[in-house]
């Protein structure tokens, strides 16, 4: 799979602000992908995605989710600073000082600084903060510059989300390396992408009835897929998500797809197998990975006993949910692993 191709389609998706529940403009650019394809495509009504390729075999469900972590308003001061917190896993320390972008309900934007405050001081927590204390989201805020009236009239209230600016999300090159803001899940959904492409071409073919899904809100629970594979009742879940490389995992941040043998709970073993040993005599290779602490959508509708067998792989990445940095090959690999195992599948 063309590795460029991938990346320039990655580089606008990162671009699309996304945090769970405000996903409309990442929305247009997969239906657009999708339709290219020539699959049947369609949207539900919890926001997820679909494109269809009908087969006589099992029901196959190849997800991604379109959801990044970002931060929701939970009061407005008197002087219209925004206190916030989290919208899936975010910490404030991740993302540092700063420009952010919060969604009005017009979806227009406005600006804001991400701020801790001044250290000039010998009290208080912003004091602690230089010794051993934590950035949490109850020592930070957002200035907008605007008054609490002229928020609420830009239709900026508790509940609204936030997300890093557009120019902080920007795609870097580093030698044989990519790295971005919200490259979580955006590489996932390029790679499901490229294979429904793929697909829908008859480049390749399967036996199997496939629905490729890009699933909404997994940042805060995997509640897409959930939603999904209540409807469709597959036989097989196959997840495609950006693979931590954590200390305690013998993980390289290298090309190889990684395969979660665990998250919060087990993958089918034989499929896990099946991907794993696939990709080793494919020559894209392959890592596998048993975690402590990460969760996918296939995991999620295996614990929810949504369908028989399940699999989660995709791209190493580093500094997860910060600025991610992942090999720039592992997209185009991840695809061709992705396209072989539909095609091995009965």
């Amino acid at each position: 799979m063309d590795r460029e191709a991938l990346i320039k389609l990655l580089e606008e998706l990162i671009q699309c602000h996304s945090p769970p529940g405000e996903e409309k403009e990442i929305d247009a650019v997969i239906r657009r992908e999708m339709e290219a394809s020539g699959a049947k495509v369609w949207q539900d009504e919890a926001t997820n995605l679909y494109a269809h390729i009908p087969g006589d075999g099992p029901k196959v469900m190849v997800c991604a989710h379109k959801d990044e972590i970002g931060m929701v308003v939970n009061r407005i001061q008197e002087d219209g600073r925004l206190q916030i917190e989290n919208c899936g896993g975010s910490f404030p320390w991740k993302y540092g000082e700063g420009p952010v972008e919060f969604i009005a309900d017009d979806g227009s934007l406005v600006r804001g600084v991400l701020s801790a405050g001044s250290i000039h001081t010998r009290k208080g927590p912003l004091h602690e903060l230089k010794q051993d204390r934590a950035w949490t989201w109850g020592l930070a805020s957002v200035f907008t510059g605007l008054s609490k009236e002229d928020l609420d009239a830009r239709g900026i209230h508790v509940g609204s989300r936030g997300v890093i600016s557009r120019e902080r999300k920007q795609v870097q090159r580093l030698g044989d390396y990519i790295a971005s803001y919200a490259m979580d899940d955006r590489m996932g959904v390029a790679v499901v992408l490229a294979a429904l492409k793929a697909f829908g071409s008859g480049e390749a073919s399967s036996n199997c009835d496939l629905y490729f899904v890009i699933t909404h809100g997994e940042e805060i629970g995997l509640v897409g897929a959930m939603y999904v594979a209540h409807q469709l009742q597959p036989d097989i879940c196959i997840a495609i998500d950006t693979s931590p490389v954590t200390h305690e995992t013998p993980l390289e941040l290298n090309d190889e797809p990684v395969i979660w043998y665990r998250e919060a709970t087990y993958n089918n073993k034989s499929e896990c197998d099946r991907v794993y040993h696939l990709g080793r005599e494919m020559g894209v290779g392959a890592q596998p990975v048993v975690y402590s602490g990460a969760a996918s959508d296939a995991g999620g509708v295996k614990r929810n006993g949504l369908a028989a067998r399940t699999v989660c792989f995709g791209p190493a990445r580093d500094n997860s949910h910060g600025y991610e940095i992942a090999h720039a090959n592992s997209m185009s690999n991840v695809t061709t692993l992705l396209v072989e195992y539909l095609k091995s599948l009965p």
